[in-house]
């Protein structure tokens, strides 16, 4: 069975568009790790990116893998300082 982790991120006022196309290189890096965006979804009430990703091994160590690696600090380069805060929690299926 899969682990899921489910991540929000606050992006700054009117910023969302400069975001996520750089959001987008990082998820196709972590595709790399075995890692799978079950949903992803901007709230546009609060000017946040709310989305799940999970992973069929040991996701703590998948997840220390990919920070460590030079695949996201090339891909770091360049990002947009747009955020203004990250809630990051494991998660469990309800229904």
């Amino acid at each position: 069975m899969p682990t899921v982790q489910l991540r929000r991120y606050e992006i700054e006022d009117g910023q969302m568009d400069v975001f996520l196309p750089y959001w987008k290189k990082l998820i196709e890096q972590r595709e790399k790790f075995g890692f799978r965006v079950v949903f992803a979804y901007v709230d546009e009430t609060n000017n946040d990116i709310v989305w799940a990703v999970e992973h069929d091994g040991d996701f703590a160590a998948a997840e220390a893998e990919y920070f460590h690696s030079s695949e996201r600090a090339a891909a770091l380069i360049g990002a947009p300082l747009v955020m203004k805060g990250i809630k990051v929690g494991m998660a469990s299926r309800v229904v």
